[in-house]
């Protein structure tokens, strides 16, 4: 499993890297950012939980939890909501939409606690709880993932999570 998230063709790493925002030389980060909530949350939640992940060769972090339709908020869930809602405000960015899968369990419980964390910043959160995220990822501008799938097809991504484990200082190995 670890080895099928971490390896891919050079050529999808060069559109994936094309692609990152926040790469150096970008000069613009969009007003709106798409997350694909559930992607991002159980791998900063995996992070601050001490277990592993792995630094794949588009940059990105992923980890080995698979979510196979159940999803449990655990210790670490507020804690990683309120770690991504204040990278965004560090970096500027007006309004988050995050995306969860409706099919999953507990998406009205995490979408609950997004909004109810979010009063604490200023940024305006939305959240949407919807049958099928990586196909309304796919098409959009400003997105924050980690699936394959969805990086190889959206216009434009934020690898925010490497971001903001160095803001934290934690330590992590290639």
């Amino acid at each position: 499993m670890a080895l099928a998230r971490s390896v891919l063709a050079k050529e999808y790493i060069q559109k994936r890297i094309h692609k990152e925002l926040l790469q150096t030389g970008r000069e613009y980060l969009p007003e709106t950012v798409y997350i694909d909530g559930f992607n991002t949350i159980i791998t900063l939640e995996v992070v601050l939980s001490g277990l592993p992940v792995f630094c794949c060769r588009d940059g990105v972090l992923r980890d080995l939890a698979g979510l196979r339709g159940t999803y449990r908020m655990i210790d670490k869930t507020q804690e990683t909501v309120r770690l991504l809602l204040g990278h965004l405000e560090l970096l500027n960015i007006p309004e988050a939409v995050f995306y969860l899968d409706a099919p999953v369990s507990n998406s009205g419980r995490l979408s609950g606690l997004i909004r109810q964390c979010a009063k604490g910043y200023g940024i305006s959160v939305q959240t949407q709880i919807i049958p099928d995220v990586d196909r309304v990822l796919e098409q959009m501008e400003g997105v924050i993932s980690g699936d394959a799938i969805i990086l190889n097809r959206c216009k434009s991504w934020l690898n925010i999570i490497p971001l903001i484990l160095e803001q934290m200082e934690y330590v992590w190995k290639i």
